[in-house]
């Protein structure tokens, strides 16, 4: 009896630091989803400004040219290719629904569907896949809200240098994030391609807001391997007079994009 009278108060201590214990862990556990879901929501959420205009540099397969980008969110991505800086040679748009490919030297031009595009089942390629990757947002392809996506995406533990990766569980793209509001890469690997996309020199525009002025895009294939780099200047978020389609003049004449990237040696 004399043993049990330190006993029982000893086993009650232990059960209740064992609750309190579980309490903290659940309670860190709540903590890090809610952590977890306000980075998604911040690496989601639109950015700040309805335009962007910016001035490019490429180096597409080690060819340099330089071009233009125009961005009106929801609507139009047109990126243009110039011949030393003066004479307009290429121009792709990206459109709600669909792509059109335009070569200004041979007056053609062709019109595709997204589903037209090479592996565009495995991305899941569409017009707000394309806009995300360009105004450095992450996504899950055919999410119909917010919510949704959310619930298609997974964080991972925190790497040791304190970058997030987060998963994509519909499409498998991975995200890899500062821990900030910043997305510094964008990845997926399919059974016969890889794509890789990754941001640098970010800059601050319309106050906090940090955008890339770098990009390196590497798409490797069973059959070809494209490697290219971007860089952005004179960027601009003021809303400007240009057309969210550019018309197509009676001397165009409308071809199949394998012909016309033919003609353009692409």
């Amino acid at each position: 009896m004399r043993a049990l009278r330190y006993i029982l108060p000893l086993l009650t201590a232990a059960l209740l630091l064992s609750s309190c214990r579980t309490i903290s862990t659940a309670r860190k556990e709540k903590d890090r989803q809610e952590e977890s879901d306000r980075l998604v929501h911040t690496l989601m959420e639109e950015a700040p400004v309805n335009e962007l205009t910016a001035s490019l540099s490429f180096n597409l397969q080690g060819t340099k040219v330089s071009g233009q980008l125009r961005m009106r969110r929801g609507r139009s991505i047109q990126i243009s290719a110039s011949m030393l800086g003066l004479m307009e040679v290429a121009r792709i748009e990206f459109l709600p629904d669909m792509v059109v490919v335009m070569d200004r030297v041979h007056n053609l031009y062709s019109v595709c569907h997204y589903a037209d595009i090479p592996y565009r089942n495995e991305l899941g390629l569409d017009f707000e896949v394309v806009q995300a990757l360009l105004w450095n947002r992450i996504f899950s392809p055919g999410s119909e809200s917010m919510n949704d996506a959310v619930s298609n995406l997974r964080l991972q533990p925190v790497a040791q240098d304190g970058t997030i990766s987060i998963k994509d569980k519909e499409y498998g793209y991975t995200f890899l994030t500062d821990g900030k509001s910043r997305l510094d890469a964008v990845s997926k690997t399919g059974s016969t391609f890889r794509f890789n996309m990754k941001y640098t020199d970010f800059t601050a525009l319309s106050g906090k807001w940090q955008f890339p002025l770098g990009l390196s895009i590497d798409v490797i294939t069973t059959k070809v391997d494209v490697n290219a780099a971007i860089k952005m200047s004179s960027v601009q978020t003021d809303n400007k007079n240009w057309s969210d389609r550019t018309p197509v003049t009676r001397r165009m004449k409308q071809v199949t994009l394998d012909e016309l990237l033919d003609n353009l040696n692409l």
